[in-house]
């Protein structure tokens, strides 16, 4: 006997704008590439990844927010057949059809700062403020150092990034081309899960290189020859996040952060430390370390913008 398959028809919220524009033209079949309680990556007909993330999810590039609460119990795994047509995507589970509906979805998109106001005064108070928040309320066992029950080899992986991270910084303030991809090199993949924690501080140094005024172009450069010569070095998803950061896309949350941060004020460190303390909050809430891992190398970077200022 055929079984007949029910479907369901969900909706897009919003999402990015540059991938609304492309699932309009796209048509063929992808498949699921990984599932988690609230987000769905899915490969297009392309390779491209994109992601369906559930409803309060928050914009990010290649992201389309629905109206789903979870997709833990939508019958969604790894493996299973999406057909891409114009407006629709379908995602065929065992037990019915997912159809996402993408026409009338709000069209986010990321608009970015410029560090070009900023003097190095302005630049220290931002990266101690940010500092002091993501210490206090941040999340160890990545670039913020091991938790309290570390197994040695988390502790390892937590020694390993910070003398990455200490390697990729000297090499920047001395315009040390080598020494740039090398550090680069050892923070990538660096730690677990599907955006690991030498990936996230990566992210963040990327965002910033790509900010008008910033001085992180070497880093920027050295950092796309590297995931060039080394594509199997992360995963899908990080090399993803890294490419779009470089192009100056990222976590609107994220961008919160950086618009809070990006105005010449004369601060004292009390004044950035109110107005970045709920866009921050945000980005911590992201997965389990990935974001106190962006927003230590946001500090980095941060603190580096102000030395090669200085150098200027």
């Amino acid at each position: 006997m055929t079984s007949l398959c029910t479907a369901t028809g969900l909706r897009a919220v919003s999402g990015d704008a540059a991938l609304i524009a492309h699932l309009r033209a796209l048509r063929g079949q992808g498949v699921v590439e990984s599932v988690f309680q609230r987000t769905v990556n899915l490969l297009t007909p392309g390779e491209r990844l994109v992601a369906l993330a559930a409803r309060g999810g928050g914009d990010a590039p290649r992201t389309l927010v629905t109206d789903v609460d979870s997709w833990s119990e939508r019958g969604v795994s790894a493996g299973q057949v999406v057909e891409f047509a114009p407006g629709v995507i379908t995602i065929r589970t065992a037990d019915a059809h997912l159809r996402v509906h993408t026409e009338g979805a709000d069209e986010w998109h990321p608009i970015l700062p410029s560090l070009a106001a900023l003097g190095p005064d302005d630049l220290a108070a931002a990266a101690s403020a940010l500092d002091r928040l993501t210490q206090t309320h941040g999340s160890r066992g990545g670039m913020l150092g091991p938790t309290s029950t570390a197994s040695s080899m988390e502790a390892a992986v937590t020694r390993a990034l910070a003398d990455g991270r200490d390697t990729l910084v000297r090499a920047i303030t001395s315009a040390d081309d080598v020494g740039m991809r090398r550090g680069v090199l050892s923070l990538l993949g660096l730690g677990p899960g599907l955006t690991p924690a030498g990936d996230d501080f990566l992210t963040a140094l990327a965002l910033l290189s790509s900010l008008h005024g910033s001085g992180l172009g070497p880093f920027a450069r050295a950092l796309q020859d590297v995931l060039l010569e080394h594509p199997g070095r992360t995963t899908r998803l990080s090399v993803t996040t890294l490419d779009e950061a470089l192009a100056g896309r990222a976590r609107a949350s994220l961008l919160d952060v950086l618009h809070a941060l990006a105005h010449p004020s004369g601060w004292s460190e009390a004044r950035p430390t109110e107005s970045i303390r709920t866009p921050v909050r945000h980005v911590l809430a992201i997965g389990h370390t990935s974001g106190t891992d962006t927003l230590s190398g946001l500090v980095t970077g941060l603190r580096l913008e102000k030395e090669l200022r200085g150098s200027l």
